[in-house]
């Protein structure tokens, strides 16, 4: 099976960061955390145009989000595989960390 999408070495850190916070708390949690995400991106990858624009974080037409519990996740319309460029939980100052990377590019 081909990949239907990849993660941004951003998207990996934030994923392993998430995923050590919830380990303290709860191994199952990290993995079930871990389960959802991963679905998810197959949902989007199938679906991208479900997500959102954010004219507050970025300019671009081409980037979109969508909200998974307490993650935002960004992404890139029309790539193969789906480009997947953040998980940021929403505790954080999402918005602001992701228009920084995207101004990174």
């Amino acid at each position: 099976m081909a990949t239907r999408f990849r993660l941004t070495e951003d998207a990996v850190r934030d994923l392993e960061q998430a995923a050590a916070y919830l380990a303290e708390q709860s191994e199952s949690a990290a993995l079930n955390l871990a389960e959802d995400l991963e679905h998810t991106f197959l949902f989007i990858a199938d679906w991208p145009g479900c997500g959102h624009r954010r004219s507050d974080i970025t300019p671009h037409g081409d980037i979109r989000f969508w909200t998974k519990g307490d993650y935002l996740i960004c992404y890139r319309l029309a790539t193969s595989p789906l480009l997947i460029l953040g998980v940021v939980h929403g505790a954080r100052d999402a918005a602001r960390l992701i228009a920084t990377r995207l101004e990174d590019r």
